[in-house]
């Protein structure tokens, strides 16, 4: 059985609370915070103590907000996706076998070597990467800030979990796009979605 905190204990039975100008001076008791303990302030009791604690609270809420400026090129890719398929699978059967970075004769050299012709996944050229069993063989060809680190992590902006919402698929594919670069038949899409579960 609980004691309600609001409600003044005694042993003596409670008498109705008098009109407010039949009211006389009463003691009052400290308890931390100033209560009366006359029966008539149970209500303000409860009232003060609950405005006095909202307060608290939003006082301690508003101290702990802050603002962190993530400075003038903050971007974080969505996901990490596997950077060996994507050095020995993606960049060459994507990337380079579909001419992303240099594009068509008739391109005008408009694709993605061209930074300032597209508007997502600036590529750089760089000699191709060496491969065994998936896995690249030379370490030195990408470390960073080399230009196949670069791709990867354009490509990685570009790409999702669900690869059939990820422009890397739907660009080339037709959508939003020049040109189309394959049809969604195309073997290759299949080394996306691959890449996309890795």
């Amino acid at each position: 059985m609980g004691v309600d905190v609001a409600s003044p204990v005694s042993a003596e039975p409670q008498t109705p609370c008098p009109a407010p100008h039949e009211r006389e001076d009463e003691p009052e008791a400290e308890t931390g915070f100033r209560f009366p303990v006359s029966c008539c302030s149970v209500y303000r009791r409860r009232v003060t103590f609950a405005a006095r604690l909202a307060a608290s609270v939003l006082a301690l809420a508003a101290a702990a907000c802050t603002t962190v400026d993530p400075g003038p090129n903050f971007v974080v890719p969505d996901e990490q996706f596997d950077a060996d398929f994507f050095f020995c699978r993606v960049e060459p059967e994507l990337l380079i076998a579909k001419k992303c970075g240099p594009g068509e004769g008739g391109d005008n050299n408009n694709c993605h070597f061209n930074s300032s012709a597209v508007s997502g996944m600036a590529l750089a050229p760089h000699p191709t990467i060496d491969c065994t069993d998936g896995h690249p063989t030379n370490r030195a060809q990408i470390g960073a800030g080399s230009a196949a680190q670069g791709n990867l992590q354009a490509a990685s902006l570009v790409m999702s979990r669900d690869y059939t919402t990820a422009p890397i698929y739907l660009r080339p594919t037709g959508a939003n796009h020049p040109r189309t670069i394959f049809p969604k038949e195309d073997p290759v899409v299949d080394v996306i979605r691959q890449w996309a579960q890795k």
